[in-house]
């Protein structure tokens, strides 16, 4: 055999034993690994259950990790997508919680930011020498170039910095502020984006998309306090002590007032949200406007406050033009006087009586002696306004000659314009008049007989039942005034009358705190009303406040609520209300109120999109969304629902 050969069937062998040798040694170690791996603690052999068993890496681990985009990663089916404040993006000055409007950002939308503190030495040499340089720099640049006020600013900051940190003793820092997005699906996600590099500009900072980079971001924002590298670099951000205390990253956007009713949870962070109306020191005044769509919660938004109200002692008296029947399960289970008026109801309210006895409802307020003036005077007043309800094209002749009837009418009874006549020697309060009696004065005179065939059907016609006297209880800590069945024609003197026992009630409640809830507002001082009518509603509502009340007003229809002399009488109103709550409406009715109440158009978007029970809250230029909650006995006698109606029925025929 010839050499050659004979060396390479050598090798060939000699490879074979080793492959060999190297294989059994493989199988000896991955046995040797098996067998430690199946030795629990104390050498006990684990069985295949107990090796297959969970770890706490199999729970933090992601199962699936989609890279491939530009703009997101997708963890869990999960869509991610990070962006960065640069280091040149922030205010050189800031405020107290500079950071809170990123903090509570919104859904979905969290912040890291990682303070990274410098040694003092090192970091006041590099000053001294950065800013010795840029000086050496400057005497070779002219002033008319642009680096020119570059290189004097940064040796203003270079002097500063150096000042601040040697004579007041802040230490140096920088700041790394990382933002995560996440969403369910890509277009959400890119809408959540959006909204954050808009709410970025609007406080002065600048962030970028993490672009190619969101893996880098997801691993950022693990809370390992470390960044990748490249996003450090770029998002890096010199601050001093002062200012990275003004940060305070663990504020929140919460209203909790100490005496206030539960309205229902922030939607920024479900945090609860307690509002005190009468807290005058807060809120300049409690009046409050609610606006919305048709079944958008606003009858159910009302009856939950005004029941809250009620269980902290307060009177609530509600004024309902429409579907006045939703209101009555929460009036009973409550305990309150339901009162229907309209001509098929046997409820009356008699409108000529006098209820206050002194005009004066602020001497209280202040110790003061009450002034003795003529509560008759006001009363025929209003009882003209009711009149003009009737008839509205009413001349100055027709006025005085009703003015006269009026007094005439009160003199039948012994009353007159001294406080004094009100009451029988025994110290109880005269009988009052009626609608039949003053209808009686009209028709004896034949100046003023063609004035008395508007009161002719509250006296023999079908409202006959309404102009007798009262035979409900107006004492009531909670009463519900229901007018939701009156004809169209008395829709607006239906109204005036409750509102005219509601002011009374108020005006004379004395110290007590007292709520006026009144719904459909633009029933009240809209397009059909009166301008005597909304005039006096309007009134009530700015003066109510003063009283130690509050007047809370709803409203679906926002072109008819505007519709009267221009919206005069319904901008008078919300001018009045500091508080407002907007609930869904359509985008062109919220494009009316969007200057009123200085909405962003975000917030106009967000509020075509609330679902029932949700609403914006508006209280001056602090925007806060809310969904409103209920206890399940709240629910039970507020819901109008067709389904839950249907369910407890059927429940109840079952049990």
């Amino acid at each position: 055999m010839p050499k050659k050969a004979a060396t390479s069937t050598k090798k060939k062998q000699a490879q074979t034993k080793n492959t060999a040798k190297n294989q059994n040694q493989e199988t000896k170690t991955t046995q040797s690994f098996w067998q430690q791996l199946k030795l629990g603690k104390n050498g006990v052999e684990l069985t295949d259950l107990d090796i297959g068993a969970t770890t706490i890496l199999d729970i933090l681990s992601p199962t699936t990790v989609d890279t491939k985009s530009r703009d997101y990663i997708i963890v869990d089916d999960v869509y991610h997508a990070y962006l960065y404040i640069t280091g040149y993006g922030y205010s050189t000055t800031v405020g107290h919680g500079w950071l809170t409007p990123l903090v509570e950002a919104g859904e979905g939308i969290s912040l890291s930011f990682l303070i990274q503190r410098q040694p003092k030495e090192q970091v006041l040499s590099k000053i001294s020498q950065t800013t010795m340089m840029n000086r050496s720099r400057m005497r070779d640049v002219g002033d008319a170039r642009q680096d020119y006020e570059e290189l004097d600013s940064a040796i203003a900051s270079g002097l500063y910095l150096k000042e601040v940190m040697n004579r007041q003793g802040e230490d140096f820092y920088y700041m790394h502020t990382l933002i995560e997005v996440v969403a369910d699906d890509p277009q959400i996600l890119e809408q959540r984006v959006t909204s954050v590099e808009n709410l970025c500009t609007s406080v002065d900072m600048i962030a970028r998309r993490c672009d190619y980079k969101n893996e880098q971001g997801f691993l950022s924002m693990l809370p390992l306090t470390a960044q990748a590298p490249d996003i450090q670099r770029k998002a890096a951000r010199n601050a001093l002590t002062s200012g990275v205390a003004a940060a305070f990253p663990f504020a929140s956007y919460e209203l909790s007032d100490k005496n206030g009713v539960f309205l229902g949870l922030n939607m920024y962070n479900r945090s609860p949200v307690f509002l005190d109306f009468y807290d005058d020191y807060r809120y300049t005044n409690g009046n409050t406007w609610i606006g919305g769509s048709s079944g958008a919660g606003k009858t159910f938004t009302l009856q939950t406050i005004g029941g809250r109200l009620r269980q902290q002692g307060k009177q609530v008296i509600y004024i309902v033009p429409k579907k006045g029947h939703e209101f009555r399960p929460m009036c009973e289970e409550i305990g309150g006087q339901f009162i229907r008026l309209a001509p098929s109801s046997s409820d009356c309210i008699n409108i000529m009586e006098i209820r206050r006895m002194s005009l004066d409802a602020h001497s209280h307020l202040r110790q003061l002696t009450a002034r003795d003036d003529s509560v008759l005077a006001d009363k025929i007043s209003r009882l003209i306004i009711f009149y003009s309800l009737f008839k509205k094209d009413l001349s100055d002749e027709d006025k005085n000659y009703l003015d006269t009837s009026l007094v005439d009418c009160y003199q039948h009874f012994g009353i007159g314009f001294d406080n004094a006549t009100l009451y029988e020697e025994d110290g109880t309060v005269k009988e009052m008049p009626t609608l039949a009696d003053w209808f009686k004065v009209l028709s004896e005179n034949p100046e003023t007989k063609h004035l008395s065939v508007v009161l002719t059907r509250f006296v023999t016609g079908s409202a006959s039942s309404m102009g007798g006297k009262t035979n409900v209880d107006v004492n009531s800590k909670y009463i519900v005034l229901d007018t939701s069945g009156m004809p169209d024609d008395l829709v607006l003197p239906g109204i005036f009358w409750a509102t005219d026992l509601a002011s009374d009630l108020i005006m004379g409640a004395g110290a007590s705190l007292s709520a006026l809830i009144a719904d459909e507002l633009w029933a009240l001082v809209g397009a059909n009303s009166n301008p005597l009518a909304a005039a006096f509603v309007q009134e009530m509502v700015k003066t109510i406040r003063g009283l130690g009340g509050i007047a809370i007003t709803s409203t679906q229809g926002m072109q008819d609520l505007f519709g009267l002399e221009g919206g005069k009488y319904g901008k008078g109103i919300l001018d009045s209300s500091r508080i407002k709550l907007v609930m869904q409406m359509e985008e062109q009715e919220a494009r009316l109120i969007q200057n009123v109440l200085n909405l962003s158009e975000d917030e106009v978007r967000q509020i075509t999109r609330f679902r029932r029970g949700e609403g914006l809250l508006c209280i001056g230029y602090n925007h806060v969304p809310i969904a409103f909650h209920a206890t399940r006995r709240e629910y039970d006698a507020i819901t109008t629902s067709p389904t839950d109606l249907r369910a407890r029925a059927q429940k109840e025929v079952t049990v």
